[in-house]
């Protein structure tokens, strides 16, 4: 330990601190965020599980400056077919805006293709036209 340094409590680190690093954050993903009106972004989802065996999926942005993990959902207790993916998938499109879509990238799950079925079927209603690959 160092000599009269007092640590700071739980309450400052979980709402003082942590919002001032998210803002910290935020602000070094900014010229990243930047070039998706430029250059597009890929979506790509991936699924997982924890050392405690939860389910998770994370939403990641990829562009050619870098990438950006945008969500992580902890699915534990849902059932995790094509129609709750593409709502995640949906949800986040509409978070960093349509018009920055190229495509997305899904692993290849069974419930994989008829993701993109249903997100095909969506697309020119609220999507515009866009290149999708599904893998």
């Amino acid at each position: 330990m160092i000599c009269g340094f007092v640590p700071l409590g739980y309450n400052a680190l979980r709402t003082t601190l942590l919002k001032k690093e998210r803002a910290n954050i935020e602000k070094l993903f900014e010229p990243i965020k930047g070039m998706w009106k430029e250059k597009g972004i890929s979506i790509v989802t991936n699924g997982w599980s924890d050392a405690r065996r939860r389910p998770l999926i994370n939403l990641i942005a990829v562009t050619e400056s870098g990438l950006v993990v945008l969500k992580a959902f902890n699915c534990e207790g849902e059932y995790k077919d094509k129609f709750y993916i593409v709502g995640l998938i949906k949800d986040i499109i509409a978070e960093v805006g349509p018009q920055n879509m190229v495509q997305v990238i899904t692993d290849n799950a069974p419930c994989a293709s008829l993701q993109g079925c249903l997100l095909r079927a969506n697309i020119l209603m609220f999507f515009g036209p866009h290149v999708w690959f599904i893998l």
